[in-house]
């Protein structure tokens, strides 16, 4: 895997896997010469090679089993890669190895980007550990394919760079290809993969995914890894996924599940076993609504620049503009923190800013100039950057920390001020009792359905818009169970007890039995 120039090169423990796995699916069984022979394997950012060579001393020792001699094919290997000097280094392994067996020969590789190959060319497998790239500090690299067929037919917001290795994978692949890759998990529910699995649901089907949900690199230690083994349906194939299974490995678990139901109903893929299955369909058919058809979802401010904006101390010259502001560790289950460490500017399109206050934001103003909403003239050069409709922050609400390792929500009715690392429920209707859907977003039934179905990342689950909208609800007509679930919740915001969750917890677990 190169992220621009540096390499994070996969371990052999991983390397076997992929390459075995690949190899297995391909010749399914039957080793013959001329399926051998026939063979076209690529990586389209190959490195210096440690996974195209590891397939060649494979391959070999193939030839030798199959034939009874060792052999070498120049056209079973193709690799790419922008890194002329890896390229040499990769030829040099290749010689190694040929050395090794006593053969010689050359190898094929284009010191060229795997991602701007027509697809004239198709293979057998596509194996990788592509780079991991995000968009957020590689505009230049991203902007470039953009402005290309290939990008502008698969870019996504806030998308992965490895991303467009897949989707390249998938049109260079044959009838019954393999794909066999190491990535980051997290595109399995990514709003920003969307674009990406409905290509590989559509051309395909998941043979094994394997998530390890920790990094494999040492060099990259805050990643969750996933190799995944994928093939290419034929144009003519009748595709009925009821009729595949995919061998799922967790971290101590290994299942088989149906391909179909693989994909969420909103199309996410998760990894659970069928006794999950069963309860999702419990929550799903009890449920009566969305979240977002009840609750307005909302994230917290984003400066821009919280130097400018953000002070750690009460100054009674800015006593007009400031905020009292949270930290997203201040909200606890139920209730939070009220005394507040910092203080926010809050800076609107409605503010008046006095001369006070112009001298201290003319310190950042170079900075302030520089974002994307001052350059379009969404904003002026003093306003916070997403300062959000400030009643976010007054009215009742719900709030909720983007990441956590519980489902930790609080009720708030009065002045919190947060960052975008804080998420805001707040009621469309008055009627609407949120004390009771602050129960359930707080009960043990809510945190298992969310960790088979929400959004996380290793063992923190994370509660972005998209996914806290999805969330399917069940509000009862019945208003003695809601008066019942609100004085116990009330209770916990006052004072949290484990003998007042367990009733709560208790009537949420009877209610989707």
């Amino acid at each position: 895997m190169g992220k621009n120039n540096f390499k994070v090169y996969t371990p052999s423990k991983y390397a076997e896997i992929i390459i075995n796995s690949a190899l297995k699916n391909y010749f399914q069984d039957v080793y013959t010469k001329k399926k051998l022979d026939k063979l076209r394997v690529v990586d389209l950012s190959c490195g210096t090679g440690n996974l195209l060579c590891l397939m060649l001393e494979k391959l070999i020792q193939l030839s030798y089993e199959i034939d009874g001699k060792y052999s070498y094919n120049r056209k079973w290997l193709k690799g790419y890669d922008l890194d002329k000097q890896a390229g040499e280094t990769y030829n040099e392994n290749i010689q190694r190895i040929l050395k090794k067996y006593d053969l010689t020969g050359t190898i094929s590789f284009e010191n060229n980007d795997g991602l701007m190959i027509e697809d004239k060319e198709k293979y057998d497998i596509v194996l990788g550990n592509p780079p991991y790239i995000g968009e957020k500090n590689n505009k230049e690299l991203f902007n470039k394919i953009k402005k290309t067929d290939f990008g502008k037919k698969y870019y996504e917001s806030k998308m992965d760079y490895f991303y467009f290795f897949i989707e390249k994978a998938i049109e260079i692949l044959k009838p019954n290809g393999i794909l066999s890759y190491i990535t980051t998990n997290y595109w399995l529910k990514a709003d920003s993969g969307r674009t990406l699995r409905h290509s590989l649901r559509k051309n395909g089907k998941f043979l094994e995914i394997n998530n390890y949900n920790m990094s494999v690199f040492e060099e990259a230690p805050g990643q969750h890894n996933i190799i995944f083994l994928w093939k290419k349906i034929t144009d003519d194939f009748v595709y009925n996924s009821e009729e595949f299974k995919v061998t799922v490995k967790l971290e101590n678990l290994d299942f088989i599940m149906n391909e179909k139901d693989l994909y969420s109903p909103t199309g996410r893929i998760r990894l659970i076993k069928e006794k999950d299955l069963k309860f999702n369909e419990k929550i799903y058919s009890k449920s009566n609504y969305k979240l977002k058809e009840i609750f307005y979802v909302n994230q917290g401010i984003i400066s821009g620049c919280d130097k400018a904006f953000v002070l750690k101390e009460y100054n009674e010259r800015f006593q007009k503009y400031l905020r009292p502001l949270y930290k997203n560790k201040d909200i606890l289950k139920y209730s939070y923190n009220k005394e507040n460490k910092y203080w926010v500017l809050y800076i609107d399109s409605d503010s008046k800013i006095n001369s006070d206050l112009r001298n201290h934001l003319l310190a950042y103003r170079d900075k302030l100039e520089n974002r994307r909403e001052v350059k379009t003239g969404r904003i002026s050069w003093y306003e916070l950057q997403w300062s959000r409709n400030e009643n976010i922050f007054l009215d009742e609400k719900i709030i909720v920390r983007q990441r956590c390792k519980t489902n930790l929500f609080a009720y708030s009715n009065g002045p919190f001020y947060g960052s975008a690392d804080i998420y805001y429920l707040t009621p469309k209707e008055k009627h609407l009792n949120i004390f009771y859907i602050l129960g359930y977003l707080n009960s043990e039934i809510f945190y298992k359905f969310y960790k088979l179905n929400g959004k996380s990342k290793g063992y923190n689950l994370e509660f972005y818009a998209t996914p806290l909208k999805e969330i399917p609800v069940y509000y009862p007509e019945n208003t003695s169970e809601i008066k019942y679930i609100e004085e116990l919740v009330k209770e916990q915001i006052k004072n949290y007890s484990d003998e007042t969750q367990n009733k709560i917890d208790l009537y949420f677990k009877d209610l989707f039995k």
